[in-house]
């Protein structure tokens, strides 16, 4: 038997092989950069370099306001022995709002000052009008700091009742600064009451988010979406859709009127339920679809919305699985280009072309965007490299086998033209 070739011999110092998957995917262009213009250059040049097929739609780009973005005060160590509060918005340079700065200014007064220093950060989470919810993450050690604590509460609700719809104190174990975007496995959260309702109404729509759910900072590009991914889909009041990864719900619950069922699946636990959309707890992995699709009234043309946590990969043979179901429409949101590419790769290897790119600047300003990948069954055969698949709606399967042999040839972002 032949031997390997060792790189780096004699050294310590060896790189771990790299996967052919990953030897494909050419690395990325560096910083995202922060204004619109500079983002549209950036995913070009990464669809060129990666030979990506299909046309980049139009960007879904709306302009935010401060006064509707979260914020957030957070104390920073300068030594051991010395601590300050810093005012961080939405992006760098944003102007924070009035109110903000007036409970900036409020905590930092000497009759507060057990109450300061107990303090690890406060959340602001905008409703999307103006409005805010307080989530308040400190540790209480004497009772003097919990006194002030209530005093901060009964200021609140007397001078500012029709801006800050409620204040919650926020415990985190193991002790940690929280962050709804990068939640920590294994943590724990909890939420002991100030005053108001744990949950927050999302600007006008009727719908609601939990103070501790994961949003985008800004709100006016976050609440136009579900009406950006219609626009895209065209769907018809038969269609099913599905929602992966849900959070907060607010895709499935603002599309419900446009399916006939909607459902929203997240790891975690959801207490409350709408007239239009199920919540499911679940992880989504490879037994999660097989169970889904088995059950009653699952027939029918399905949407399927997948939105991993921080831009992440979907784990092993999800795709394949879900692939094997044959849904009529597979959205992937991903705000990481390196894995999008990986990704579009696998849902290629399984049967499904990518129809649409759909760029979002979900959070101007910032250096994140996020781009809406619609992959539809390859029934032509343009892939070249399967059958002509037709029009499919899901049926009950059972000892399906989801485990289909990988293709040996190279995948190339190629699409062939019907004669």
């Amino acid at each position: 038997m032949q031997r390997k070739k060792l790189e780096n011999r004699g050294s310590w110092s060896r790189k771990p092989e790299k996967s052919k998957e990953e030897e494909t995917v050419k690395k990325t262009l560096g910083p995202v950069p922060t204004d619109l213009e500079g983002k549209k250059a950036y995913l070009e040049q990464w669809a060129l370099d990666n030979r990506i097929p299909g046309k980049i739609q139009s960007w879904y780009s709306v302009p935010s306001k401060s006064e509707t973005s979260d914020w957030r005060i957070r104390t920073q160590n300068l030594t051991k022995t010395n601590r300050v509060l810093s005012l961080e918005g939405p992006y760098k340079g944003a102007k924070p709002p009035k109110l903000i700065l007036e409970i900036d200014a409020q905590i930092r007064k000497p009759h507060l000052q057990k109450f300061r220093k107990s303090i690890l950060q406060i959340w602001f989470r905008s409703t999307g009008d103006g409005r805010y919810g307080i989530a308040v993450q400190n540790i209480l050690h004497t009772a003097e700091a919990a006194r002030e604590f209530k005093t901060f509460l009964n200021y609140l609700q007397h001078e500012h009742a029709n801006e800050i719809l409620c204040c919650h104190q926020m415990q985190v174990r193991p002790v940690q600064v929280f962050d709804p975007a990068h939640p920590t496995p294994g943590s724990h959260i909890s939420l002991h009451k100030g005053f108001g309702s744990d949950y927050l109404p999302i600007a006008g729509t009727g719908k609601s988010y939990n103070i501790i759910d994961w949003t985008p900072l800004a709100k006016e590009p976050w609440i136009g979406l579900p009406k950006r991914i219609r626009e895209a889909i065209h769907p018809s009041k038969d269609d099913k859709f599905l929602e992966c990864f849900a959070g907060t719900g607010y895709i499935a619950e603002s599309l419900s009127p446009y399916f006939d069922t909607c459902f929203a699946v997240d790891s975690r636990k959801v207490s409350r339920q709408t007239p239009n959309v199920r919540y499911i707890q679940s992880a989504i992995d490879k037994e999660f679809f097989p169970k889904f699709f088995s059950g009653k009234n699952k027939e029918g043309k399905w949407t399927v919305y997948l939105d991993p946590p921080e831009g992440k990969s979907l784990s092993g043979n999800v795709i394949p699985t879900l692939a094997s179901y044959g849904p009529e429409r597979i959205l992937l949101n991903s705000s990481n280009l390196t894995v999008a590419t990986m990704e579009i790769k696998r849902f290629r290897r399984e049967g499904y072309m990518l129809r649409k790119i759909i760029p979002i600047d979900i959070e101007p300003g910032s250096d994140m965007f996020q781009v809406l990948f619609l992959f539809v069954p390859d029934r032509a055969g343009l892939l070249g490299r399967h059958e002509e698949r037709k029009a499919k709606v899901i049926k009950h399967r059972e000892n399906q086998n989801f485990h289909g042999e990988e293709p040996s040839e190279t995948v190339h972002f190629t699409q062939k033209r019907r004669r």
